[in-house]
């Protein structure tokens, strides 16, 4: 039976995260904001006067985060499997991209863990192992917020509630940071860490950024069953690496709460667009793919790439993943077959086989892994060639035809009426990119698989 300690670390590792970018939209909103305002600047007044009042943009920006962080807190009380809790990293540059920044953040979390309006939990960096080189036993995890019942019958008093609050506040498009850039993950690879946000402006930026842009008004345009209206975000990868000009990385992820990317493939079978039922788009074996094109050769689709005789296949995949992501071979078994997958099988590969001699009849099958090298030709190369081939595809569908689709990294989800259509565009995208053809496969709502 789960200790209490161990229960708790379930719940906290189930908080989402918090945008910080949500502003008043009625009057209501704008009411109970200015009540939250006066409540904070008579603390501040009285326990941590300052030497000389702020500037008035200073004092309007202070509003802006008072709001943004109240909206998040009563949105994330309705999580139950969270208690209520939600983390933001109190990165200074990651909080600049909203609308609460780090000073703000600083104070406010002062003020109102003063006021009994928030409560917090500590920052955690523990070892569950005594070994010092066992990285993967490492629990890290940013401080975690949540709303008190306090702040909760404030809201309620202007009728504002976890239910209704985005019709309260709106999100600030201005500071939803659609297009990021990146640092290197570091090369930890038993315990990567997200790579730092680097500041990025000039025309570059400016015209990748509207890609985005546009991508988010089209899908404004269009109804679907989300909680939220869904918005994109990309994020170009390794800007810390020689010769970086947006060509790295390059992923699209969804910004917004209700995020269907991280949905299980059945779930998301159940996402209508403008009523309609939707059918999910995938490129089998992408990013392999665009490797055997990049050295000028072609990936056989028969047999399948990633079933080798004695091997089981999703062995070989999550070695070959992790080759990509590491631009070579792995030393050791890869950090993908955890828990979850000895759940599911009842071992851990390394029970039953070698990793030399999976990798060795892995590379027998596919040598061109051994072109792949790190910093040159690896996941971020791979993964920026995959990612223009489906800004693409959902441009033209949506410039030519006004189809809307939700990316999911290497699939696109369509109305099952644009099937056909989608399904074309996308692999042209490929083959006029990259000069193949890939194999793709559709997946209907009832779970029937068309391959293509």
């Amino acid at each position: 039976m789960p200790d209490s300690q161990s229960m708790m670390r379930d719940i906290l590792n189930r908080a989402r995260f918090a945008t910080l970018d949500r502003s008043v939209a009625t009057e209501a909103a704008r009411n109970f904001v200015i009540e939250l305002t006066d409540r904070t600047l008579g603390q501040e007044a009285l326990h941590h006067p300052r030497k000389r009042a702020r500037r008035r943009t200073d004092l309007d920006n202070f509003k802006l985060a008072i709001g943004a962080l109240a909206a998040d807190l009563i949105k994330h009380s309705a999580n139950e499997d969270s208690d209520g809790y939600m983390f933001r990293p109190a990165d200074r540059d990651e909080l600049a991209q909203t609308l609460v920044s780090s000073d703000a953040h600083t104070k406010l979390r002062i003020y109102w863990n003063e006021l009994g309006l928030m409560e917090e939990t500590g920052f955690v960096h523990s070892r569950a192992s005594l070994q010092a080189d066992d990285q993967t036993k490492t629990y890290r995890k940013t401080r975690r917020f949540r709303a008190t019942p306090r702040l909760l019958e404030l809201a309620q008093n202007y009728q504002l509630t976890a239910a209704n609050i985005s019709e309260h506040f709106e999100r600030s498009h201005k500071h939803a940071n659609v297009l990021q850039v990146r640092g290197s993950k570091g090369s930890n690879y038993a315990l990567p860490q997200r790579g730092k946000l680097i500041k990025q402006s000039g025309i570059k930026f400016q015209q990748r950024r509207a890609e985005v842009e546009s991508l988010n008004r089209q899908l404004a345009r269009h109804r679907f069953n989300l909680s939220v209206k869904p918005m994109l975000r990309r994020i170009f990868n390794c800007g810390d690496r020689k010769g970086f000009d947006f060509n790295l990385g390059g992923r699209f992820y969804c910004a917004t709460e209700d995020d269907w990317m991280q949905m299980p493939k059945e779930n998301r079978r159940a996402i209508l667009i403008d009523g309609e039922p939707t059918c999910e788009i995938d490129v089998s074996s992408s990013q392999l793919s665009i490797l055997y094109a990049i050295k000028g050769e072609t990936l056989a689709y028969d047999p399948d790439p990633y079933q080798i005789d004695w091997i089981p296949r999703e062995v070989t995949k999550q070695i070959i993943v992790a080759s990509i992501g590491r631009g070579k071979p792995p030393s050791r078994w890869p950090r993908s077959f955890n828990e979850d997958f000895i759940a599911k099988h009842g071992y851990h590969p390394r029970d039953r086989y070698k990793l030399k001699d999976v990798v060795s009849s892995i590379l027998a099958r596919h040598p061109i892994l051994f072109n792949l090298e790190p910093e040159k030709l690896d996941w971020a190369v791979l993964q920026y060639e995959e990612a223009e081939c489906f800004l693409t595809a959902m441009q033209k569908l949506y410039d030519l035809y006004e189809i809307p689709s939700l990316p999911v990294h290497d699939s696109l989800i369509v109305r099952q009426r644009d099937h056909e259509l989608a399904l074309t565009v996308l692999k042209d995208a490929y083959r006029e990119r990259l000069g193949f053809i890939p194999r793709v496969k559709t997946t209907m709502d009832s779970g029937f698989v068309l391959a293509a």
